[in-house]
C-alpha cells in the first residue's frame, strides 16, 4: 500500500483530503506544518508528500527542499488555495504534481496517483548523477 503524507494547516483541508486519499486505498498520515511534515517523515516514511504552499512558519516550498535533501525518493504534490506561485517555479523545487484550490477529488487522486509513480521509479533507479534532481530523471525517462 502507498503512503501519503499530507501537511496544511487547515485541519478540515487535512481531513477531506485524507478522506479521499484512504477510500481510494492509500495509507494516510497528517501533519499541520513544515516542521511537523519532518518529524513525521523521520518517523515513518512516506511515498508521496501532499503540501499546501502556504501555512504559518516555513511554508511548503522550504518544506520541498527539506524534502529534497533529506527524502530524495518522496514525491511531491504542492497545492495552494491562490495560484501565488507559478508551476514552473515549483517544479524547480522537485515537485511532481502542483494543484490549485478548491481541489477536485478525481485531480487529486490523479496527480497523487502520478507522484506515486514518480516515487516508484526515483526508488527503482537508485542513486542519482550529482546535479541532477530525481524530477529531472524522471521527465527525462517519460
Amino acid at each position: 500500500m502507498n503512503s501519503v503524507l499530507v501537511v496544511d494547516d487547515e485541519s478540515p483541508m487535512r481531513q477531506i483530503l485524507v478522506r479521499w486519499l484512504t477510500a481510494a486505498g492509500y495509507d494516510t498520515s497528517e501533519a499541520a506544518d513544515a516542521n511537523a511534515a519532518l518529524e513525521a517523515l523521520t518517523a515513518k516514511s512516506a511515498d508521496v508528500v501532499f503540501c499546501d504552499v502556504q501555512m504559518p512558519g516555513h511554508d511548503g516550498l522550504w518544506l520541498v527542499g527539506k524534502l529534497r535533501e533529506r527524502f530524495p525518493t518522496v514525491a511531491i504534490v504542492l497545492a495552494t488555495a491562490v495560484d501565488t506561485v507559478p508551476p514552473a517555479v515549483s517544479l524547480q523545487g522537485g515537485v511532481v504534481e502542483y494543484l490549485v484550490k478548491p481541489f477536485v477529488r478525481d485531480l487529486v487522486l490523479a496527480a497523487v496517483s502520478r507522484a506515486v509513480e514518480w516515487h516508484q521509479a526515483a526508488v527503482a533507479r537508485g542513486p542519482q548523477v550529482p546535479g541532477e534532481s530525481p524530477v529531472d530523471r524522471w521527465l527525462k525517462d517519460r
